[in-house]
């Protein structure tokens, strides 16, 4: 059995952690080593950890928000995004037809920190216990997280994606899975005067491109941020979409939970004894289980139409 707590032999920055007992962030259709806004057609397996969480719309579903595969039972997305009983779409590209590869599961539990702050975004993220397992498969696989001591920022080749909008005015959402390279960006320059002026917590990351044109949006929350160092052949998802101010503005990139802070809180709320893998060396440490339309935004004096304070939730209902 494994202790309680994590053990680490060995320090080492750039390893990921499985909080799966199968090997994480295997892409089988996928290895080689951008819509979301300004982004491009993902091609199907290439991110198998997406998932697709969907809201009911009268007969038919509609993609509210993202979220990552944790393992069998588990999959980590944003707090914000729970508002309606909802169903979980894994495998898809495409989510006007589902394909043969899709596995559909129901919530069964729903398990958000209790520092979460609606207002703030700040501790923006819950986990989803399954009704039943999910079965991996080459569309199908767990992510792999970075461990809590790891040095994120070193991780700079970066990738979004998500079904959210394409375009900030229209608010066209995409039926088929979009990606796109990002950058991170250092937290005291986006929480500078000129970008988000403070708004940046301790455990949230910033990612886009400083001039703007390429981000996450309305629809993506919930979503992977997911980043690897040059050398690496695998990516963790490092931050998790949570909100923005519009999207893909200038100075104003996509604001994200860093999930390095919550890997022990993952641990420890996700089922069972959960194997945690550090690749690098093959260490192996174990933890025991004991806005567009439509929104309702909150005003902040001197903000646009339409963001919270400096911000709007990056979640959307599509109708499929």
């Amino acid at each position: 059995m494994c202790p309680l707590e994590l053990y680490f032999t060995t320090y080492n920055p750039f390893s990921n952690v499985s909080l799966s007992p199968t090997v994480c962030g295997n892409r089988p259709l996928f290895n080689k080593g951008s819509r979301i806004v300004g982004g491009q057609n993902s091609p199907p397996g290439k991110w198998p950890w997406m998932v697709s969480i969907q809201s009911p719309t009268g007969k038919e579903f509609s993609h509210l928000c993202g979220g990552s595969v944790l393992n069998e039972i588990w999959v980590l997305t944003a707090a914000h995004c729970f508002k309606h009983l909802q169903r979980l779409v894994f495998g898809a590209n495409n989510l006007k037809v589902l394909e043969s590869s899709v596995q559909i599961r129901k919530i069964k539990e729903v398990i958000q920190p209790k520092a979460y702050n609606p207002t703030t975004e700040a501790n923006d993220i819950t986990l989803l216990r399954l009704d039943k397992p999910i079965v991996f498969t080459d569309y199908v696989q767990p992510a792999c997280f970075p461990t809590e001591f790891a040095n994120v920022e070193k991780k700079t080749d970066c990738y979004i994606a998500g079904w959210g909008v394409l375009d900030e005015e229209s608010g066209e959402p995409s039926e088929i899975l979009q990606e796109a390279r990002v950058h991170q960006i250092d937290s005291k320059k986006c929480n500078s005067k000129d970008w988000y002026d403070g708004a940046i917590g301790e455990y949230n990351l910033c990612a886009g491109h400083e001039k703007g044109g390429i981000d996450s949006c309305q629809g993506d929350s919930g979503g992977p941020l997911m980043c690897k160092t040059q050398k690496s052949r695998t990516y963790a998802v490092v931050g998790i979409t949570s909100w923005g101010s519009g999207c893909a503005r200038g100075k104003k990139p996509g604001v994200y939970t860093s999930t390095k802070y919550f890997i022990k809180w993952i641990a420890s709320k996700s089922s069972g004894s959960q194997r945690v893998v550090r690749h690098f060396y093959s260490i192996i440490t174990c933890i025991k289980d004991t806005c567009p339309q439509n929104q309702s935004i909150k005003q902040t004096p001197n903000s646009p139409t339409w963001e919270r304070p400096k911000s709007c939730p990056r979640m959307s209902e599509t109708k499929l």
